[in-house]
């Protein structure tokens, strides 16, 4: 599947897209990273868009408290 991964580079605050081909959201994610950090991008992933333009959830990895403190 296709998913277009949108964000900013976190040193600069430049706008980020790319398409990127992955079997799920966490690993479009995952590439989207390593795609960005090959060109020297601070990647800081905003959204990652699945098919008929669904922003779509990914796991958290921590608790909601904990993401709304920092």
């Amino acid at each position: 599947m296709t998913y277009l991964v949108v964000g900013l580079d976190q040193s600069t605050f430049a706008p980020w897209h790319e398409n990127i081909r992955a079997a799920d959201v966490g690993a479009a994610r995952e590439i989207a990273f390593a795609r960005a950090h090959t060109r020297g991008i601070q990647l800081v992933v905003a959204a990652v868009i699945g098919p008929n333009c669904t922003v779509l959830a990914e796991p958290a990895h921590a608790p909601a408290a904990l993401r709304q403190a920092a």
